[in-house]
């Protein structure tokens, strides 16, 4: 079966994959099949576009093309290993089997979870790329290695050349499971430059060394703007959460910073951020009409172009996280994580009570500092009520009960864990907890997310009876 064959096959399994059916069409090209070669060229839409103009080595997408025709190959030895199996029933048997189906892919989407190996452009073909104006470049997070989201948020950068920035960075978020581990330490993996002509110049970093034969450029400049953005991203999306639950309670966006952070009880976020005051107008305005709706191509809200960080991930502006924050609580291993979608943003190890800390849907309905105004109280200092009930996340002075039954169903925590937590969720978050679903490991950073607290965070006036 010659390398056309293998590749249709591939496309017709994995119809979404626009590398492959370029790289279908340039089999059809060298075989003089023009006709099937412009079908698979459309099929292909921005990724043909992007890369007929680009400066990436032939060598380059002949590896990506041996990669998917090895699975390829490899399916088909299991399809003629079964149809044996089969044949030699039929013959043990002697009973009629009908035709068997080829099985599914062993391999699932593997091939759309690499990612396209690209070689940087020549020095000349980058010196020639007009000068882009920001210091920093637009930033993006994708799955590194060979997550599934990988290939495919490439492939969505290029569906569109056009509109990308001269100059973006993709950052790589390990895994852990199902979930995808965000850090203000995620690797380089690549970078993309576009010039005046729409060329596309693929410039791979020390963390996508293994994607490709290559020597990789040194991004440890980077590092710096890529911390902040990341740690960015985590303030855009505790205010949207913020701004969104108020906004479910009032019926219509706060309108000032204020609005958020008052005294207890209408303490949506504990405190506030330099970031987040300058972020306020434009979030709001971005909430308000919609996502993609404002602001200049990687312009960071309420900073100039100038500074690093910048907000977006696409041209238009638009914040990372789009999914909301959530709370999950695992009562099987003892963990709570802060989550958006499927990306994973802490592990906390906490202290439960077995089955007597109930499974089920709960929202953080009330958050005070120092419960009962004491540090050394069985609550800590911090305290975040689950709904209309007599269970709440709490901190504890009995660390030994860290990763284990024995609270009377609440959930406990470290000091800096709680602490932490308490300025990252919002009033109003939903808190689910359930059974087996998260990573074993904890995952913290080194530095914590604070914010700087307002007034008014205890509450001198009830005294609090959670279950402990």
């Amino acid at each position: 079966m010659n390398n056309s064959l293998y590749l249709k096959r591939y496309v017709e399994t994995h119809p979404d994959n626009k590398m492959a059916w370029y790289l279908l069409g340039k089999e059809y090209e060298q075989a003089g099949e023009q006709g099937k070669a412009n079908y698979c060229y459309n099929k292909a839409e921005g990724v043909y576009e992007a890369f007929e103009l680009s400066q990436v080595p032939s060598d380059i997408w002949k590896n990506y093309e041996q990669r998917l025709l090895e699975m390829e190959k490899d399916k088909e030895r299991k399809r003629k290993r079964t149809r044996r199996l089969l044949a030699a029933l039929v013959l043990l048997l002697l009973v009629f089997l009908p035709p068997a189906q080829a099985p599914g892919s062993a391999a699932g989407n593997l091939a759309e979870d690499l990612f396209p190996p690209h070689e940087p452009a020549s020095a000349n073909a980058l010196s020639t790329e007009k000068p882009d104006s920001r210091k920093e470049p637009l930033y993006t997070a994708v799955a590194s290695g060979h997550g599934k989201d990988s290939g495919g948020a490439l492939s969505s950068l290029l569906q569109h050349p056009q509109q990308l920035p001269n100059w973006s960075v993709a950052l790589g978020m390990k895994r852990s499971g199902k979930w995808l581990l965000w850090s203000r330490d995620m690797e380089r993996l690549y970078g993309l430059h576009r010039n005046d002509q729409g060329a596309i110049a693929i410039q791979p970093y020390e963390g996508a060394a293994e994607e490709c034969d290559c020597e990789p450029a040194d991004s440890s400049r980077l590092k710096r703007s890529a911390g902040q953005w990341a740690d960015l991203q985590v303030e855009t999306a505790v205010l949207q959460e913020a701004a969104k639950q108020y906004k479910a309670r009032h019926g219509r966006l706060p309108k000032s910073l204020d609005q958020l952070t008052q005294p207890y009880p209408n303490n949506w976020l504990s405190g506030r951020s330099k970031a987040m005051e300058q972020m306020f107008d434009t979030l709001m305005r971005h909430q308000s009409q919609g996502a993609g709706s404002q602001g200049q191509p990687g312009q960071q809200p309420g900073n100039s172009s100038e500074e690093p960080g910048y907000w977006g991930t696409s041209p238009n502006g638009d914040p990372f996280f789009e999914q909301p924050l959530q709370v999950i609580i695992d009562r099987k291993r003892h963990r709570l994580a802060v989550v958006s979608g499927g990306i994973l943003l802490r592990n906390y190890e906490v202290g439960l009570g077995g089955a007597k800390t109930p499974l089920g849907d709960f929202h953080i309905n009330d958050k005070v500092v120092n419960p009962n105004g004491t540090t050394k109280g069985p609550y800590g200092t911090r305290g975040m009520q689950l709904s209309d009930t007599l269970y709440a996340i709490h901190g504890t002075l009995d660390v030994d009960s860290i990763g284990a039954n024995e609270s009377e169903g609440c959930i406990r925590m470290l000091t800096e864990d709680v602490e932490e937590l308490f300025d990252l969720v919002p009033m109003g978050t939903v808190v689910k907890i359930r059974e087996g679903v998260l990573p074993e490991d904890p995952w913290t950073p080194k530095e914590r997310f604070k914010l700087k607290h307002a007034k008014g965070q205890t509450n001198p006036g009830k005294v609090y009876h959670w279950l402990d």
